[in-house]
């Protein structure tokens, strides 16, 4: 499954400066092509066919089709990182609550980013190129929200005798408990009752216990759409 890569004009990660557009159409491909046919079975080709691209756009991105894989999978918590990294004074913990609720009520079923996450976890058991690459991947995510709990740290949102790594590495591990607890089909909490374990764990992150406010709103929305599916 490897690919060449180039010889020179790589970023630190391995890939070269593109259009954020192809590399997004990459990505999608892949996700798409492995989650439909097991990454063993996709070529090179096949991603760029369904992407409509040519295969040296692949290696303009990617020295290999493990870290295509490694950036697709890494996808499964983009929305949980950027979601905390992203947000504005004073809205730290209504974040953190908001998207722990909306990721554990997302439903019995793994989307495609999830599902390719777990398969590229256990491949890199085998594959040592994709270990590397899926930990490069996972420890860029890993780092931005290192930075945001470092920011709101400083911003007194949360208490300064925490660790910013063992935070970090907490909001890290909340999606991906939840992520295998449904791949294996483990029935979930009641959803209001894990609410309040939520609550009071976020609670728990700040200074005095700060009100969750708007996150607290967001949550009763989050398990109301839950309720009615």
């Amino acid at each position: 499954m490897a690919l060449r890569s180039p010889a020179s004009g790589r970023t630190p990660g391995g890939r070269r400066r593109q259009p954020e557009a192809t590399r997004e159409r990459l990505l999608a491909a892949a996700v798409d092509l492995f989650a439909e046919r097991g990454y063993d079975r996709v070529r090179v080709r096949d991603i760029a066919d369904r992407a409509g691209v040519t295969t040296g756009a692949i290696y303009a991105h990617y020295p290999d089709m493990a870290s295509l894989l490694a950036d697709a999978a890494g996808r499964a918590v983009d929305h949980a990182v950027e979601a905390v990294a992203h947000v504005g004074h004073g809205e730290v913990g209504a974040a953190l609550l908001a998207t722990m609720t909306t990721t554990a009520a997302g439903g019995r079923r793994l989307s495609r980013e999830q599902a390719l996450l777990l398969e590229a976890m256990v491949a890199a058991r085998r594959e040592p190129t994709l270990r590397q690459a899926l930990g490069e991947v996972l420890r860029d995510r890993l780092e931005v929200l290192r930075g945001a709990v470092v920011q709101a740290r400083e911003d007194g949102e949360l208490r300064p005798d925490l660790a910013p790594d063992a935070v970090a590495w907490f909001l890290y591990l909340a999606p991906i408990g939840f992520l295998t607890g449904r791949a294996a089909g483990i029935p979930g909490p009641d959803l209001h009752e894990l609410r309040t374990v939520l609550e009071a764990a976020v609670a728990g992150l700040t200074p005095t216990g700060t009100d969750t406010g708007a996150g607290t709103e967001a949550c009763h929305e989050t398990l109301a759409e839950s309720d009615g599916t």
